[in-house]
């Protein structure tokens, strides 16, 4: 069992971490092969393994197919301070702006049904008709973060915002979609969750299955009106989420 009794793959495992962690082994550098730590640590495969298998999970490392393992870069992780839902334009494009950085987006929106979920978050019946729409949000051209929102047909149908990236205010957030038919966003709230990363959204992020993201549940609210919500994806080790609550 080794020190204290702690196994052998995580006694592996913490000195690979602590060398990646020390820079020691920098990111982008090739891991040593199986066979090179299993001679290094006088342990069999299966600990070894074990050992890589943990570095994985925590975003430590990366292996890339008829390659290895290697080194995972660790970014400086972005403020993001929620809260600009009232900046004119895309609160996306604000908060991205004030980093410093060019933000871009791609979308697609079709009319689709609620699910039994999506009825009590939006507080309509379920099957009711509401606007889906898709977003993969870059900065820089680099993807950022995932999101899928939804708003009730009840709300917007006929209406020149029934589409939110089409018509005078594409582009814009809801707050101000919103207002120009006759609707006041008083209040937004955001539900946060921590996460492993899910299959369907590892390969549009570009992070490696097993990383950590913040999932976001956001709904605006018109008085006691959920206008629209949506789900929000991005990574942990990417972004530091910063909320500044005013006291009455």
């Amino acid at each position: 069992m080794g020190e204290l009794g702690r196994p052998a793959y995580l006694r592996v495992a913490d000195a690979l971490r602590a060398e990646i962690l020390s820079g020691g082994r920098e990111p982008g550098a090739r891991m040593p092969s199986i066979a090179d730590l299993c001679r290094e640590h006088g342990l069999s495969e299966q600990p070894v393994r074990q050992a890589l298998r943990i570095l994985a999970a925590e975003g430590l490392t990366e292996g890339r197919p008829g390659s290895g393992t290697y080194v995972r870069p660790r970014p400086v992780p972005a403020r993001i301070a929620r809260g600009r839902y009232r900046a004119a334009g895309s609160p996306f494009a604000a908060e991205s702006r004030a980093r410093g950085v060019e933000p871009s987006w791609s979308h697609s929106s079709q009319k689709t049904y609620a699910t039994t979920a999506l009825a009590v978050r939006l507080g309509i019946a379920e099957g009711a008709p509401v606007i889906q729409s898709q977003y993969m949000f870059l900065v820089d051209g680099e993807p950022a973060q995932l999101s899928t929102s939804w708003e009730p047909l009840a709300v917007t149908e006929g209406s020149i915002v029934v589409l939110p990236e089409l018509g005078p205010l594409a582009g814009c957030g809801v707050v101000e979609r919103m207002a120009r038919i006759g609707i006041a966003v008083t209040r937004v709230t955001e539900d946060v969750t921590a996460r492993p990363v899910l299959e369907a959204e590892a390969g549009p992020l570009r992070i490696p299955l097993g990383t950590t993201v913040f999932a976001i549940e956001r709904t605006h609210w018109a008085g006691e009106l959920a206008v629209e919500t949506a789900d929000i994806v991005l990574g942990a080790d990417r972004f530091r989420l910063a909320y500044e609550i005013d006291l009455p």
